[in-house]
């Protein structure tokens, strides 16, 4: 299981909202190159890059409805390299779902200028928080694998997350992992636990009726 520093996070978000944000213009600024808009949206997309059995359930989701036997073989990937153990890295339930504070990672992309972050407000509140990449946030993805390969695992475990999140806001994404019985009956602010187990039986079962 892995442990949580304020770079490890700050890599790790990077990753996410380069493979999640949708290009974006703006003529009064080059400097821009990709939203990702909803911080709901961003936690649903750091569950399932931090509890790879999850991820992996929502794989064999998307095998039996596509028959796509892409999803069938990453999620067994992600057994065979025993990531459930070894890439974990625990969210905490909270009443609008798996949520952890990404002030200290989200500073530091910010003071490098690598991501800014904007949003809808109103008078009282703000509606939606969006983040934005700059063009030297998706220049850093590119060259820090090609510098680390080690960080290929990001870059390729972030666009996997965003094909199965696809289009789906926030709100949407929660509701699909609360349909993981686990997930919703972990009590408020406790640890959501893992699920590896009973993801491999099923997937041995997929396998076995291919």
């Amino acid at each position: 299981m892995n442990a949580r520093t304020p770079h490890r996070d700050a890599i790790r978000i990077l990753f996410i909202l380069n493979a999640g944000g949708v290009p974006l213009t703006d003529p009064d600024d080059a400097t821009v190159a990709k939203i990702f808009k909803g911080e709901a949206r961003l936690h649903a997309f750091d569950f399932w890059m931090r509890n790879p059995d999850y991820l992996a359930s929502e794989l064999l989701d998307a095998y039996e409805t596509t028959s796509d036997i892409r999803y069938r073989q990453a999620a067994e990937a992600i057994f065979e390299s025993d990531e459930p153990d070894l890439r974990r890295v625990p969210m905490i339930r909270y009443l609008f779902g798996a949520y952890e504070r990404l002030d200290d990672a989200l500073s530091l992309l910010r003071s490098r200028d690598l991501v800014r972050i904007t949003g809808i407000k109103g008078k009282l509140k703000v509606h939606e928080t969006d983040f934005i990449l700059t063009v030297r946030g998706v220049d850093v993805c590119s060259t820090a694998v090609a510098q680390e390969p080690v960080l290929e695992w990001y870059a390729r475990r972030s666009t996997l997350v965003a094909e199965v999140a696809g289009a789906r806001g926030g709100g949407a994404l929660k509701e699909k992992q609360y349909e993981q019985a686990t997930y919703a009956q972990t009590q408020l602010g406790g640890i959501i636990p893992p699920i590896g187990p009973e993801v491999q039986r099923r997937l041995l079962q997929l396998k076995q009726a291919a």
